[in-house]
């Protein structure tokens, strides 16, 4: 159980009528953190020696599909007893790039380092009028874990009303994921990601989203 509302907003699905410039201001917002998605798979390409393009390629097999972008709108109203739940359990995002407005006044949003001791959750702090960028598990696969995937978790507070925007910008689900770059450890060992269609991954990630994503990606290479 998590202490949490949300609602998601895509193009083509209906969007709430009220208030009356919320559709138009949201549309807006939306089609600016599209643009900035797709900058940032830019500059990843760039520091992996990518061809300009390869992953957003990858999210549409080659263009002949439209990659996913939705929205999600979340609200994390005050816990009477906040050490019994968390307002989001832990995970890792499934898809891409998530890119999170989150709200300036009230905390909550905590992230587990990579290559930390793996117990010890570090808090992002509000940022007024910043995004906070987060990568899935497709981008884990595509970088071969150059980009990991990060595990996070919201808080429940007995205080304040937390808001957030999150937007996510995945592959379609007929893409298929494999790694774009050679696995540069040197270890002989067999690959530690395996090729499959993003819809596939998605059938394992809901019944397993919550667990650790190393038997997602097991789970695939079986298929």
């Amino acid at each position: 159980m998590d202490w949490e509302d949300s609602f998601t907003l895509q193009d083509d699905l209906p969007w709430p009528s009220n208030p009356p410039a919320f559709k138009e201001t949201m549309m807006e917002y939306r089609r600016e953190l599209k643009k900035l998605a797709e900058k940032l798979l830019g500059v990843m390409e760039e520091l992996l020696g990518l061809e300009e393009g390869r992953i957003r390629k990858v999210f549409t097999n080659d263009g002949d599909l439209e990659a996913f972008y939705g929205t999600k709108v979340s609200h994390y109203p005050p816990c009477p007893r906040p050490e019994l739940v968390d307002g989001l359990r832990a995970h890792t995002d499934a898809g891409g790039l998530i890119l999170l407005f989150q709200d300036d006044r009230v905390g909550g949003l905590q992230v587990l380092p990579h290559g930390g001791d793996g117990r010890r959750w570090v808090d992002v702090q509000p940022v007024e009028n910043a995004i906070v960028v987060n990568t899935g598990d497709q981008i884990e696969v595509i970088t071969n874990g150059s980009y990991k995937s990060a595990w996070h978790r919201i808080l429940a507070t007995r205080d304040g009303n937390r808001r957030s925007i999150a937007s996510f910008y995945n592959p379609a689900r007929m893409a298929t994921i494999a790694p774009a770059i050679p696995d540069t450890s040197g270890n002989g060992a067999a690959a530690a990601y395996p090729s499959f269609k993003f819809g596939d991954y998605m059938e394992v990630y809901v019944k397993q989203k919550f667990q650790a994503k190393e038997p997602r990606f097991a789970a695939l290479a079986t298929k």
